[in-house]
């Protein structure tokens, strides 16, 4: 076994290990076939039974995990895996529920970060891979890009595997921009211009569905990260650490998120909107910017759920800078997200076995043809399989000084919910940025006093 797990570098080092996953994309390549050791085991008298549960419910997704499943299936008979695929936000909670439960999951997705996937680890709800992935001169490890692999390692085991790299990004309608010759905006303050334009125009600015809470913490959050910086904004992800959210950045990002909502260049009701029909109303041409994730990008296209005609007329841009601020105002907002094996399995070997297979570069480029996403194993996106937004996307990660994860997956889970109810609340006009952050602030301190006194078995520490 190697002296240590993983090179703990941090975002930085996209630009250097990136530019492995570009050069596919300008030399192409060829896919490796699974090895000796990617195989499962030998087939059982009584197949195994393996339970997979996941957040793509929805095409091009579902349909491009099936395949492996059915792939992996037919090369290992002894081994059959039930999908179970839920509702994203659905999904919160119900995993928390079935990971308590008798029968959890085998393998299960997960976001990384305290939210989830530390918290999962601290619970003692996922098994260690590391031995797996060391085995063999550390060939399961060397896939996987190692940046995203990163968030995965905790006290200096790995715990879980990447498979695609989310990011958000400003979407917006090309041919509505061209025909009044608005300009990409490079800052904060040109935003708030662009959009006094857009609306004097008599079109709504900004398409957002809130009735999830996350979508509408995106704006505060990457306003903090550019006013903070990402580690100062990280060193308050940690309850066991000193964090409290008391810097004054915090409420300043609200309150400049407030002053924007105010202008009025969201739609009516965000509150009430979904996610979904915050999409249509974008791809129908009642809204000239959209600001989601690269999740997206196959939903716009052939394939997807926008009309045809809309699959040439948008593009994307990152978030803008905020001149002034302590925090790298290039930085892109996004983290890793992935699967894990539930510790209480009695199938380690399979669940392992189909991880590794999915992971194979094989594997993964038939991902990316279907689905057009940046998926997080070396070589996976190629010049055949890259539409010209992912290709564009794939270019942005390997120039990004720095990815800043998203508040509300780094957060403790009820952090996390005191954060984004305030931000809805915010939005109804019930509370200010200061009563929020000073609400995040007590949910802060009260998990923390929990977690400690969990730890030293004191009476009460669940409460």
């Amino acid at each position: 076994m190697q002296e240590s797990v993983i090179d703990m570098t941090r975002y930085s080092v996209w630009a250097t290990v990136m530019v492995v996953l570009i050069m596919t994309i300008v030399l192409g390549g060829c896919p490796k076939a699974p090895t000796e050791s990617d195989a499962a085991p030998g087939p059982a008298a009584t197949p195994v039974k393996l339970n997979l549960w996941t957040i793509w419910n929805a095409e091009p997704r579902i349909s491009a995990l099936q395949a492996i499943v059915d792939q992996f299936q037919q090369q290992n008979p002894g081994i059959q895996i039930q999908v179970t695929a839920l509702e994203p936000d659905a999904y919160k909670t119900r995993i928390g529920v079935a990971l308590g439960s008798s029968a959890p999951p085998d393998i299960y997705f997960v976001w990384s970060g305290e939210k989830m996937l530390r918290g999962f680890i601290r619970g003692g709800n996922t098994a260690d891979l590391t031995e797996y992935m060391q085995a063999d001169d550390a060939q399961w490890q060397s896939r996987i890009v190692p940046a995203s692999l990163e968030p995965y390692v905790h006290e200096g085991r790995i715990w879980g595997i990447p498979f695609l790299l989310q990011c958000t990004f400003f979407f917006y309608n090309t041919e509505m921009f061209d025909k009044h010759g608005w300009e990409i905006p490079e800052t904060w303050d040109e935003l708030i211009a662009l959009c006094r334009k857009i609306k004097a125009a008599g079109i709504t600015p900004i398409a957002l569905g809130n009735v999830q809470k996350w979508p509408a913490h995106h704006f505060p959050f990457v306003l903090s990260q550019r006013l903070l910086g990402k580690q100062a904004c990280e060193a308050q992800f940690d309850p066991l650490g000193p964090g409290d959210y008391s810097a004054p950045e915090f409420v300043r990002a609200l309150e400049m998120f407030a002053d924007f909502y105010a202008q009025g260049f969201f739609n009516d009701s965000p509150n009430g909107t979904t996610r979904e029909n915050a999409r249509a109303l974008f791809y129908s041409g009642k809204t000239a910017m959209f600001y989601t994730g690269t999740w997206d990008l196959s939903r716009l296209v052939e394939g997807g759920e926008a009309p045809e005609e809309f699959w040439d007329k948008w593009d994307f841009f990152d978030f803008p800078a905020l001149p002034g601020g302590k925090g790298n105002q290039h930085a892109l907002a996004g983290s890793p997200d992935g699967y894990v094996i539930s510790s209480a399995t009695p199938h380690l070997e399979q669940a392992v076995a189909f991880l590794k297979f999915m992971t194979t570069v094989e594997q993964a480029r038939g991902f990316v043809d279907a689905c057009q996403e940046l998926v997080q194993v070396m070589g996976a996106v190629s010049e055949d399989n890259a539409g010209p937004r992912l290709a564009k996307y794939a270019r942005i990660v390997e120039q990004a000084e720095e990815i800043a994860p998203w508040m509300d997956t780094m957060m403790e889970a009820s952090v996390a919910d005191e954060y984004m109810n305030g931000v809805q609340a915010l939005l109804d006009g019930r509370m200010t940025p200061k009563q929020i952050m000073e609400a995040v602030r007590q949910r802060q301190a009260r998990v923390k006093e929990q977690m400690l006194a969990a730890e030293q078995g004191e009476p009460g520490a669940g409460e």
